[in-house]
């Protein structure tokens, strides 16, 4: 009669025998479980035969010596004298003494342990991943982030060089006046006289070139105000992202620490289940190695997260010590539209084309301020002098002279060439890099709106299929373990199907969260702006 391996994995029940092959041999599952579970489940071995039921105890001894000789183990010997025993009982009636039942001293604690409920995810700031960090909405670090980024700071005290060129520019006139006094003597044969000579010259503008200057200063204040406004945005997108980046990597370590508490429950209905001598020490080592590799896995998921918290804390420009976290849970997906006009309208606002377009006005200022200063600057004064000649009669005293003045430079060879060929390359820089820029968001926003919602598309699937069920999974895994349906090598290989699974999921945000923060700095607005309805 034959015992089959496909009837011994029925637990708690006998043995089915059938006439098939006339040698005793042991199988490598009855080696591994040890002499517990085949005491308990019967040995996994073949005998036979139809006549076997009539054999007296001499063959049942010969049978026994056979399988000492082949096993050469004393765990499997004491299995095969049992099954022997009882299949003997069956063929005659002779009595057989019952095995002595355990001291009830030594009673193994229960198989069973209670199923834990479904457990939420953890605390936003868990003292032991972070402690004293401050758990803040998205909005809130926003509006901090948008006047005391490091970025935004270097971009407002950036204004004061227009405030600096629109003040330089003010003066009414050109440069100082220039004062000119000449004291000597005049002589000869006759004697020997004092003389005195004063110019005083003032350097004017008729061109116009002040006002020109005034306005190029204040159209320089004006690109640099764009250029604040397109750093508050590229912080704002920079932020968001940090925050969604915290939030995923709040979510792995969540993944994480359920992970552990489900090995270290393993680990115990393992330890449990070998004291019954249900399972080998084998078993229970297995389980303390993946016990191992889950705490392994929860520090690296609480370092990353620290990490991200970290990264947050600076991009916003929170103060050196202090450290925040995100509030709530992962986002929702959003859809982005595919219609073109309403991206090119959104697009139009975007801070870097604005900032681009200041930036040409700037230049034409610059180019209309240099080719003015290439007219000249007259100068304007007036002269003075005494003279008294050496001889002359004291009735007549000396002479006194004054006179206007009037300097004009003929710009021949310097007609401010410089300056003026200066500006205009920087005109020509600016134009282009304004086409550039519109030219590659236009061409970009479609691809960052497909990928968008690709991404959104498998984070949709994932975030009600999967994410949400993670630790209901777990729970049944641990279930059928501790009823003894799976072995604990199956509970494993199903447990890292469910880890695979979910960093899948965790990885199709971290995709989504990239096509947000790429969209986001593409339009130049938030992603609602541009939502499906």
């Amino acid at each position: 009669m034959t015992l089959t391996p496909e009837n011994l994995v029925q637990r708690g029940r006998g043995p089915v025998l059938s006439p098939v092959c006339t040698k005793p041999h042991v199988t490598l599952g009855a080696l591994l479980d040890g002499p517990g579970l085949a005491a308990k489940n019967g040995p996994r071995l073949a005998l036979s035969s139809p006549l076997f039921a009539m054999n007296h105890r001499s063959r049942a001894v010969t049978s026994m010596l056979r399988l000492r000789s082949v096993a050469r183990a004393g765990a499997v010997l004491a299995a095969t004298t049992t099954l022997l025993a009882s299949t003997l009982v069956q063929a005659a009636p002779t009595p057989v003494r019952s095995r002595p039942a355990k001291p009830p001293a030594e009673e193994a604690p229960p198989l069973l342990a209670p199923v834990p409920a479904v457990v939420d995810a953890a605390p936003v700031s868990d003292p032991g991943v972070l402690r004293g960090a401050q758990t803040l909405p998205l909005d809130a670090i926003v509006k901090h982030a948008k006047d005391n980024a490091m970025r935004v700071r270097v971009a407002r005290a950036r204004l004061e060089l227009g405030d600096a060129a629109i003040t330089g520019a003010k003066p009414l006139l050109p440069d100082n006046p220039q004062l000119y006094v000449g004291v000597g003597a005049r002589w000869n044969n006759l004697g020997t006289n004092f003389e005195l000579q004063t110019t005083l010259t003032q350097p004017i503008e008729i061109g116009g070139e002040r006002g020109l200057r005034i306005k190029s200063g204040r159209r320089y204040r004006d690109y640099l105000d764009k250029e604040l406004a397109q750093t508050q945005w590229e912080v704002y997108a920079s932020v968001h992202y940090a925050y969604n980046m915290a939030l995923l990597a709040r979510e792995r370590a969540v993944t994480a620490e359920r992970t552990l508490t489900f090995s270290t429950r393993l680990l115990e209905v393992a330890q449990r289940r070998a004291q019954a001598g249900e399972i080998s020490n084998l078993r229970v080592r297995i389980a303390t190695g993946e016990l191992a590799q889950a705490r392994q896995a929860r520090l690296n998921a609480d370092l990353e997260y620290r990490l991200a918290c970290i990264h947050l804390s600076e991009m916003a420009g929170w103060p050196p010590g202090q450290v925040i976290a995100p509030a709530g849970d992962l986002p929702a997906p959003i859809r982005a539209s595919t219609a073109s006009d309403l991206i090119a309208r959104v697009q139009q606002e975007h801070p870097a084309l604005r900032a681009r377009e200041a930036a040409v006005s700037l230049g034409n200022a610059r180019v209309s301020s240099a080719e003015r200063d290439r007219l000249p600057e007259p100068q304007v004064g007036v002269y003075f002098g005494r003279e008294y000649e050496p001889g002359a009669m004291a009735s007549t005293g000396a002479s006194k002279i004054a006179m206007f003045m009037f300097t004009l430079p003929l710009p021949f060879w310097k007609r401010n060439q410089a300056n003026r060929a200066q500006s205009k390359a920087e005109l020509t820089v600016a134009e282009q890099e304004l086409e550039a820029a519109r030219y590659g968001l236009a061409l970009s926003a479609l691809r960052a709106v497909d990928a968008l919602n690709t991404a959104a598309e498998r984070v949709r699937t994932y975030s009600s299929e999967v994410v949400p069920r993670f630790q209901e999974n777990l729970n049944l895994l641990q279930r059928a373990f501790e009823l003894g349906e799976v072995d604990i090598l199956e509970v494993f290989v199903a447990r890292e199907n469910f880890l695979r699974i979910q960093s899948e999921a965790l990885d199709a945000y971290r995709s989504y969260f990239e096509a947000e923060y790429t969209l986001e700095t593409i339009l130049g607005s938030p992603l609602q702006a541009i939502a499906a309805r």
